[in-house]
């Protein structure tokens, strides 16, 4: 939380700029700062939600493809971006707009919302609408990251999304990643940690993104949980993916590594009993994560791409290696 004064500093300068419509040279005049002070503090204020930009992207449905999708793998839902942009990351808000419309339409009927770590939780939340309200309990639903990807760690997104909803945040007291998984279950039946667990576990929603275990861009990596080395050994022995930050293969099942023992939040399972886990991820290189996602079972809700979603009905994909 920043203090008031830090936030009256940013909205002021963010009035400069966004309403005003002052370049960063002169608010630094008008305010006797530098202009790389102003560029921070124009950062923080959009970090910190003091300033909330929300594109309405002009957002086309590929019907039919939903409606192939919902059969295929018994979805409740399927949610299909018609067309999309080239580049990955207007892709993912694109999407993540499209994902954020529908859990707004949830929401209303909702009392509580599990969400995990994730860009596409983030850009969900993001892509949420600013007035949109929501008195609903937000519950962090894996564990705290220590160090790497603050922004994106789950018990910063569910302080963000309550914060936004005017709801109420209850999170998950103990790291994502115990020493062993004898560890793991002992911190899973610490009192704090469990009621927490409970909670999660009898959420009406769930929001989860879909990793691919790509050493350039998995979130494993980037929180320092597993190195290149693994993730490239386990995609050789048959992983596909991760959700929840537990690693699964081809079929949905839950791959045969120590990490998925020694990660402390909810499981595939879990997931699997919520009456809506929603899953948004988006671009071709994720297809063979997403179908193994899909058949784990774990989730009833999918939003992706056009082409991401061709690739996951063709007929190659289907096969078992």
């Amino acid at each position: 939380m920043i203090d008031s004064a830090q936030h009256e500093l940013l909205a002021k300068v963010a009035a400069m700029y966004y309403e005003r419509e002052l370049t960063q040279s002169q608010i630094a005049a008008a305010l006797d700062l530098s202009r790389v002070k102003v560029y921070r503090l124009l950062k923080e204020a959009r970090e910190t939600q003091v300033v909330r930009i929300l594109i309405d992207y002009p957002l086309k449905r590929a019907g039919e493809l939903e409606e192939r999708l919902m059969r295929r793998f018994g979805l409740r839902q399927a949610l299909v971006l018609g067309g999309g942009a080239t580049d990955g990351a207007l892709l993912l808000r694109q999407i993540a707009q499209l994902g954020a419309r529908y859990l707004e339409s949830l929401l209303a009927d909702a009392s509580s919302l599990s969400i995990c770590f994730g860009s596409s939780t983030y850009e969900v939340i993001n892509a949420i609408r600013p007035d949109f309200q929501a008195n609903i309990k937000v519950l962090q639903a894996t564990g705290s990251l220590s160090h790497a990807l603050k922004e994106f760690d789950s018990s910063a997104l569910t302080r963000q999304l309550a914060q936004k909803l005017g709801g109420e945040a209850l999170y998950l007291s103990c790291p994502l990643l115990a020493d062993d998984a004898e560890a793991a279950a002992i911190i899973r039946e610490q009192a704090v940690v469990a009621r927490t667990l409970e909670q999660v576990r009898r959420a009406d929603i769930a929001l989860v993104g879909i990793g691919d275990l790509d050493p350039a861009s998995s979130g494993f990596l980037r929180a320092g949980v597993a190195d290149s080395e693994q993730l490239r050994a386990y995609r050789a022995a048959g992983a596909v993916g991760d959700m929840a930050w537990q690693i699964f293969d081809r079929d949905g099942q839950l791959f045969p590594c120590a990490l998925n023992r020694r990660i402390i939040g909810v499981t595939l399972d879990e997931l699997s009993a919520l009456p809506q886990t929603i899953a948004v991820a988006a671009g071709v290189n994720k297809a063979t994560a997403i179908v193994g996602a899909l058949r784990s079972g774990a989730l009833n809700v999918l939003c992706t791409d056009e082409a991401t979603a061709i690739l996951i009905l063709a007929d190659k994909m289907q096969g078992r290696p």
